[in-house]
C-alpha cells in the first residue's frame, strides 16, 4: 500500500509537472523564436539520407526531417495568448499530407491556401518544453551541435562509471552497442534523441544515486519516473531504449537473487507509467481543449497495430518480422550448442534472453508501426544486440567446444 500511495503521489505530481512545463514553455512570444524557426526550417527541410545505403525499406541514416518540421510548427504555431490550450492542443502545419512543405509555407504565407492545421494532442510534446526556449537562442544547426557533445560525454561517463560499479567488459558491450545506433544520424535528429537522453541519465543515475536502488521501492517508483518522462518526451521512437537500457544497467549493478521476477516487474513498473501518463495527456486534452483526443488515440493505435484494411501488407510485415526472428533464435542456439559453458549458467543469466527477445514483443505489439517507421524503428533492435551479446558473454566458453554435450 505504501508503494501504491508514492506511486499516485508520483503521478499526480508529475502531471502537474509537465502541465505547468508546457505552459510555460507555449508562453514564450512567438516573435521570439521566429528568425530561428524560419532558419532551422530550411535547414531541416534540406536534410536527406546522411548516405544512399539502403537496404530493403531500411535506410539507416535517414534523417526525421518530417518529425522535425513537425516539432518546429508546433513551436510556431503556439498562441501565446492561451498557453495551456495551446500545449494541449499542439497544432501543426500542413500542406499535401507533409508538414516540412506545410512549415515552409507557413512561414512564407500563413494566408495560403492549402495550408491546413493540425491538432496532434494525443502527444504530450514534451520535447517543446526544451525546444521553444532554445529557439530562441540558436537554430537547429546550434542544438545538432549541443546533442553531439552532450550525448558524447553522457556515452563515455557511462562507460566509465559502469566500468567501475559492474566491469569493463559489460560497460564496453553497452556503450559500443548504443554507439553503434547513435553514429552518425541520432544527434543530428530533434525527435531521435529524447530516448537516449533518457536512457544515458538514467543509467547513470541508477549507477551514482544510492537511494535509487538501496530500496525495492524507490527502483520501482525510479522505473515509474523513467517510464512517465519516456511518454512526456518522445513521439514513440524508440521507447523501448529508454526502459531496456536503465533495467539492464540495474540487473548488471545490483544482481538480484530473482532475475526474471525483478526484470518483468520493473518492466511492468516503466510500463505503468508510460502509459498512465500518456492516458491522462488525452484527458486533459480533452477537457481543455475539446479535441476528440480518445478518439484519435483509439485510431492511432489501431492503424500502428494491426493497420487499416492492409491485409497483404500486415501479413508481410508478419512474416517478415517471424523471419528475422527465427533466424537471430537459430543462430543463438547454433552458437550455444558450440560453444555453452553448462546449463547452470545458461539458467542463471536467461534474465539476459528474456530482455533481448522484449524488443520482438514490441515490434509484435507495434507491428505496423515498425515497418511503416523502419528508417527509425529499428534501433529498437539494439535491446536484442545488448542482450544477446551480454548472455553469450557470460555463457560462451571458446576453449571447449561442444561441452554441453559431454557432461
Amino acid at each position: 500500500m505504501r508503494l501504491a500511495a508514492r506511486i499516485l503521489t508520483a503521478y499526480v505530481l508529475l502531471t502537474l509537472l509537465f502541465t505547468g512545463v508546457l505552459t510555460a514553455a507555449f508562453s514564450i512570444p512567438t516573435r521570439a523564436l521566429e528568425d530561428h524557426v524560419r532558419q532551422s526550417v530550411q535547414q531541416v527541410a534540406g536534410d536527406g539520407p546522411m548516405f544512399t545505403w539502403q537496404v530493403g525499406l531500411l535506410q539507416p541514416y535517414k534523417l526525421g526531417s518530417f518529425s522535425d518540421c513537425l516539432m518546429m510548427g508546433i513551436a510556431y504555431s503556439a498562441d501565446n495568448s492561451r498557453p495551456l490550450q495551446s500545449a494541449m492542443s499542439a497544432v501543426f502545419p500542413m500542406k499535401d499530407g507533409s508538414p516540412v512543405a506545410g512549415a515552409r509555407l507557413m512561414l512564407d504565407s500563413p494566408d495560403a491556401e492549402g495550408l491546413q492545421p493540425v491538432v496532434y494532442s494525443r502527444y504530450w510534446h514534451g520535447n517543446q518544453a526544451l525546444l521553444r526556449p532554445l529557439l530562441c537562442v540558436t537554430t537547429v544547426r546550434g542544438l545538432r551541435a549541443v546533442n553531439m557533445v552532450l550525448l558524447t560525454l553522457l556515452l563515455v561517463a557511462l562507460f566509465v562509471v559502469m566500468g567501475r560499479r559492474t566491469n569493463l567488459k559489460d560497460a564496453l558491450i553497452v556503450t559500443l552497442c548504443l554507439a553503434a545506433v547513435m553514429i552518425p544520424s541520432v544527434p543530428l535528429c530533434m525527435n531521435y534523441v529524447p530516448c537516449f537522453y533518457i536512457a544515458l541519465t538514467a543509467s547513470l543515475l541508477i549507477l551514482t544515486w544510492e537511494p535509487v536502488t538501496a530500496r525495492w521501492e524507490n527502483t520501482v517508483l525510479a522505473f515509474f519516473v523513467i517510464g512517465a518522462l519516456t511518454t512526456f518526451f518522445d513521439l514513440l521512437t524508440t521507447p523501448m531504449i529508454a526502459m531496456a537500457v536503465p533495467l539492464t544497467v540495474y540487473m548488471l549493478y545490483r544482481r538480484p537473487e530473482h532475475t526474471w521476477r525483478t526484470l518483468i516487474l520493473l518492466a511492468l513498473a516503466w510500463l505503468l507509467g508510460y502509459a498512465s501518463l500518456w492516458a491522462t495527456k488525452w484527458l486533459l486534452a480533452v477537457l481543455l481543449t475539446g479535441h476528440a483526443a480518445f478518439q484519435d488515440a483509439f485510431g492511432a493505435v489501431t492503424q500502428r497495430t494491426v493497420g487499416h484494411g492492409e491485409g497483404d501488407y500486415m501479413l508481410w510485415c508478419l512474416k517478415m518480422t517471424c523471419l528475422v526472428l527465427a533466424a537471430v533464435v537459430a543462430a543463438t542456439a547454433a552458437v550455444i550448442a558450440a560453444f555453452g559453458q553448462s546449463r547452470q549458467s545458461l539458467c542463471r543469466h536467461s534474465w539476459l534472453l528474456l530482455l533481448a527477445m522484449s524488443s520482438f514483443v514490441w515490434t509484435f505489439v507495434l507491428l505496423e508501426h515498425t515497418w511503416h517507421h523502419l528508417h527509425f524503428t529499428w534501433r529498437t533492435y539494439v535491446v536484442l544486440l545488448i542482450g544477446i551479446t551480454l548472455y553469450l558473454r557470460y555463457t560462451l566458453d571458446l576453449r571447449h567446444p561442444f561441452a554441453l554435450f559431454k557432461k
